[in-house]
């Protein structure tokens, strides 16, 4: 690959001019100009975005920690902001934590490495603790698809989420809920708080399920769903969940949605692809990536300080053949 020292042998212009015009510096002769792009692009320079780094210049590289780059709810965030981010002539450099703290640490340190202009985080933690380290960044950053305090955030509520799933399966209506999760979830909070709402009996009704064991834990839920003589409500935290569910309960013979419904969550191709669909919460991902882009280009534009937002979309439940009771 050619170099600046290389473009100035081969125009007979000094390297400082060089820079300039690679820069774009407007106040050099247009002819000389002229010279050093024609050479450039002849022999395809690329800039040596570390080095303008170190220099105090634009990488135009944004990057994205998420959690798990195979669930396809955030290869989908990450296929959006790359889109929005080629529009405002920037690339994105891609972060996998694998729900790893201390992967996460290293992911923030590469990314101070490389100098990037901006950070999109998924982060693993809200609290102070685990947004504690990114404070330290030196460049803008904010939060997307989750909220934390004092932190720029574009996201949906998952609680709000949950009590949504809480009014759907009640309307169905559903005698006993199930949720495939962690009790620390936002998502199940809402769902607790919504089916209160509805005057359901949260300690005679609801049952949560999860283990690192997968196998055992299928076991058992779809047990539980074979035992119960009332139809059972299933929220699953996310998508991915929903499916395993959903094949584990049809591989035993449990009728969907008449015995049992199933509601996932992130609105993927796989509860629009698969049959039968499953409902699913729609996160608006175009939306969610369109506003973030806009907002952390405003704060690079306002060196990162500017008042705190916290912008929030409005989740929307697709409801699919999981979930949805035919009128007799």
């Amino acid at each position: 690959m050619i170099t600046m020292a290389e473009i100035a042998r081969l125009t007979g212009v000094s390297q400082p001019t060089v820079s300039r015009v690679l820069n774009g510096n407007t106040s050099v002769n247009p002819e000389i100009v002229k010279k050093v792009m024609a050479c450039a692009r002849e022999h395809n320079y690329q800039p040596n975005m570390i080095a303008r780094s170190l220099n105090g210049s634009r990488t135009c590289l944004l990057a994205v920690i998420v959690p798990d780059i195979s669930n396809p709810f955030f290869a989908d965030i990450i296929k959006n902001l790359e889109h929005e981010a080629e529009k405002e002539g920037y690339s994105i450099l891609i972060f996998n934590s694998e729900y790893s703290q201390k992967k996460e640490r290293k992911c923030l340190e590469l990314i101070q490495q490389y100098r990037v202009d901006g950070l999109f985080l998924v982060p693993l933690r809200t609290d102070e603790e685990g947004i504690c380290p990114f404070r330290q960044l030196t460049i803008p950053w904010l939060i997307i698809t989750k909220h934390a305090e004092g932190v720029h955030s574009v996201f949906i509520s998952h609680k709000k989420a949950g009590q949504v799933i809480a009014r759907h399966m009640t309307e169905i209506p559903v005698q006993k809920y199930i949720f495939v999760g962690k009790k620390t979830d936002s998502k199940y909070i809402g769902f607790v708080q919504g089916l209160r709402e509805q005057q359901v009996d949260i300690e005679k009704n609801l049952i949560d399920f999860w283990d690192m064991d997968k196998e055992k834990m299928l076991e058992r839920l779809v047990s539980f769903v074979q035992r119960e003589i009332h139809r059972v409500g299933i929220f699953a935290f996310n998508d991915v969940e929903a499916l395993i569910v959903m094949n584990a309960l049809l591989g035993a013979g449990v009728d969907l949605p008449g015995k049992a419904v199933l509601v996932g969550f992130d609105n993927t191709f796989i509860s629009q692809k698969m049959i039968p669909g499953i409902t699913s919460v729609d996160q608006h991902i175009d939306e969610m990536c369109q506003t973030a882009i806009k907002e952390l280009l405003g704060l690079m534009h306002h060196d990162g300080k500017k008042t705190v937002r916290h912008i929030e979309i409005e989740a929307e439940l697709a409801v699919r053949a999981s979930s949805k009771i035919e009128e007799q």
